[in-house]
């Protein structure tokens, strides 16, 4: 069945003005359609895409639910300085999402997610290419690769399956003794002696102003941007009719869900179950000196990486589960400020001992499914919405890819890829 959206007086509206929002914004308009953009926050400044780690990498196709990592769960949830906490207060609403992770963990279906990862992510560094071309923002992505270090033995041979999976994927690995890694981040710490580059790999010097660039390059275009809140959907049982906002109603002839973290109701409200949860996020940033990492780091125990960014370095990563109304534990910032200190010491001197006092912090939340597939495909019940949301690591990676298969979507065309795996009836 032929399920494409004509163009008529009604525009297609995208709610989420992250990157994965601003990159089906791209696409639907490419393809001749009036385009609203609404998100409560300006463009890039409200989800992930404005804190997360700036990577743009082809490589991350590992789930989250490797085999063996279920057994290191409880050992992280006692360490004080782990990649993982979970507030016990929010177990109980995670149950659910905690079972399907578990049951996500086997061989077949870890194979299956890379594969499908890999599918999603690959050519996504030359479509930000293309896109940052017309944005006037090329200055700010470098295509120089970026590095997996470790500072134990141990920690190296359990990353082996990590690194066999991207290889039997088509993923280009080098291996890096020492003296080559040195030559690479001559400031990393004398502990770290063994490390992978992964050259197909990209970065942004600055998410924000690139993705605002973006923006300000699709209104000249002629998509609408409107900062609102979405308070629901209207429909007449078969198709969205309207997004109800703030005061007003937009009648639409589609919509796009591409809410991150937010989706979760609205796919709700629409008869669509869905297993989304959020991974919190911290980052520092300290300023950039000369003894900071010249490529983007990531130390592969501490489960952190280290971004040179346009006049700052910036630390992300560990995991918070606790939801999305949760205040702030700062003290997962002052870990981030910690780790950066052991892998860069002369890059923040002090950092060990008092934390990150002197340096700017941020939280925010990753929109994840236990199995590390994101929901990109048409609801079940009304054929003009269509969902893309719960990248979790990977929304700044996947972006251009997914736009554009919003708007094969959309305009009822065949898809680049097969989308099952992405399908939200995997929930049902």
């Amino acid at each position: 069945m032929n399920n494409a959206i004509r163009t008529d007086n009604r525009p297609i509206a995208v709610l989420g003005a992250g990157a994965v929002g601003l990159c089906a914004a791209a696409a639907l308009r490419e393809a001749g359609y009036a385009v609203v953009v609404i998100d409560r926050a300006a463009p890039a400044q409200g989800g992930a895409s404005l804190g997360n780690a700036g990577c743009i990498n082809p490589s991350s196709i590992i789930p989250v639910a490797m085999p063996g990592v279920v057994r290191k769960v409880p050992g992280w949830l006692l360490q004080p300085d782990g990649p993982l906490v979970l507030r016990a207060a929010w177990l109980p609403r995670m149950l659910p999402w905690l079972t399907s992770f578990v049951r996500a963990g086997n061989a077949a279906t870890v194979e299956a997610s890379a594969a499908a990862l890999q599918r999603l992510l690959a050519g996504n560094v030359e479509a930000w290419q293309a896109l940052a071309a017309q944005a006037g923002a090329r200055d700010l992505l470098h295509d120089r690769g970026n590095l997996v270090v470790y500072s134990t033995a141990e920690g190296h041979a359990a990353d082996q399956r990590a690194i066999r999976l991207r290889t039997d994927h088509g993923i280009a690995v080098e291996t890096l003794d020492t003296a080559a890694l040195r030559d690479l981040e001559p400031d990393l710490a004398p502990v770290f002696t063994r490390g992978y580059l992964m050259p197909g790999n990209a970065h942004l010097t600055d998410p924000g102003e690139f993705l605002t660039r973006i923006a300000d390059w699709l209104a000249t275009r002629g998509v609408e941007f409107r900062r609102a809140e979405i308070s629901g959907l209207r429909s007449n049982g078969s198709a969205v009719t309207e997004v109800v906002l703030t005061g007003e109603t937009l009648p639409v002839q589609a919509v796009v869900i591409a809410l991150g973290a937010w989706s979760g109701p609205l796919a709700r409200t629409l008869g669509d179950r869905v297993l989304l949860d959020t991974e919190r996020g911290y980052h520092v940033e300290t300023p950039e000196t000369e003894a900071g990492p010249r490529l983007p780091v990531m130390w592969g125990e501490g489960k952190v990486v280290v971004t040179p960014m346009h006049g700052r370095v910036r630390c992300a990563g560990t995991v918070e589960l606790a939801g999305l109304r949760a205040a702030p534990d700062w003290r997962r910032a002052d870990l981030l400020a910690r780790l950066l200190g052991r892998m860069y010491p002369r890059l923040t001197p002090g950092a060990e001992r008092d934390g990150s006092a002197h340096m700017a912090r941020w939280l925010g939340f990753r929109p994840s499914t236990p199995d590390s597939l994101p929901v990109i495909g048409r609801s079940r019940r009304h054929a003009n919405a269509v969902y893309a949301f719960g990248h979790g690591h990977v929304g700044l990676t996947a972006a251009p890819v997914t736009g554009r298969l919003v708007a094969s979507l959309i305009a009822g065309r065949p898809a680049a890829i097969d989308l099952a795996p992405y399908s939200i009836d995997r929930f049902r």
